[in-house]
């Protein structure tokens, strides 16, 4: 994604000492609000990215405007409380007993939590004859099971993508080019998820496109708690690695 990153030289020793603790480690916690994985394709290259909205909350303070980092820049925080995991075999993709605790990040806005979804929005439409995305690897706490899925007009699931029953071919969902859309996202144990994900598409022109990325997402756990409070004490909360290209979607700025 091209983008201008205006950053002050007291930014840069800040992300300089930030980095040097241990490299590679999220440096911004996105914690409440609107937020979405996103898929854009520049340059004949797919480019997965975290797009969070305007009102979203990064390292404990809202977003101004609308703010994309790279998929290891950012990780999205799922609190407490956990709810029970509930009894019936049409939940047993989560991969965790019925009655045992249950993470959830929200298909609808909630206070307090990421309102996350999977967003197309930046492909035009008519430039896609397929897309997909596939669930390829987890890894995180002893245990824990990552879940992707919808609820029906009746309360029950409509999974999309499971670790539960291990990994397959089957763990892939359609997706439409330039759409969105939100879900419930599940963790069955506390810590921090390593959850990656492949986009396949067709493009009329340039034909078969892929990508793979990695995702952060912390579950009542953030990584290096040490990193995120160095940033927040210096100042940089989410606007150092701030990506101020805004895309047009529908005639909009986004």
């Amino acid at each position: 994604m091209t983008s201008s990153k205006p950053i002050a030289w007291a930014g840069l020793l800040a992300i300089s000492a930030v980095a040097s603790l241990s490299a590679g480690a999220q440096s911004f916690i996105y914690s409440e609000g609107h937020g979405d994985i996103g898929i854009a394709y520049e340059g004949g290259a797919f480019e997965p990215h975290w797009h969070l909205h305007a009102g979203a909350v990064v390292n404990g303070s809202p977003l101004s405007e609308d703010a994309e980092y790279t998929p290891g820049e950012a990780l999205a925080y799922v609190p407490n409380p956990s709810v029970n995991r509930p009894a019936g075999a049409q939940w047993d993709f989560l991969g965790t007993a019925a009655g045992n605790p249950l993470w959830t990040l929200p298909q609808s806005n909630t206070a307090g939590k990421p309102f996350l979804g999977i967003a197309s929005e930046e492909l035009t439409a008519s430039e896609w004859s397929s897309l997909t995305l596939s669930l390829v690897g987890v890894s995180g706490p002893s245990g824990g099971q990552f879940s992707l899925w919808q609820g029906d007009a009746f309360g029950s699931p409509v999974v999309k993508l499971a670790s539960g029953d291990g990994i397959s071919g089957a763990d892939t969902m359609n997706m439409i080019p330039g759409g969105h859309d939100h879900y419930f996202f599940g963790f069955t144990e506390p810590g921090v998820y390593q959850v990656t994900f492949k986009w396949d598409g067709t493009h009329t022109g340039d034909g078969a496109i892929s990508a793979t990325e990695t995702f952060a997402f912390g579950v009542t756990a953030v990584p290096e708690p040490g990193e995120v409070g160095i940033a927040v004490a210096l100042g940089l909360g989410g606007l150092a690695w701030f990506r101020n290209r805004r895309r047009v979607v529908s005639g909009q700025s986004r």
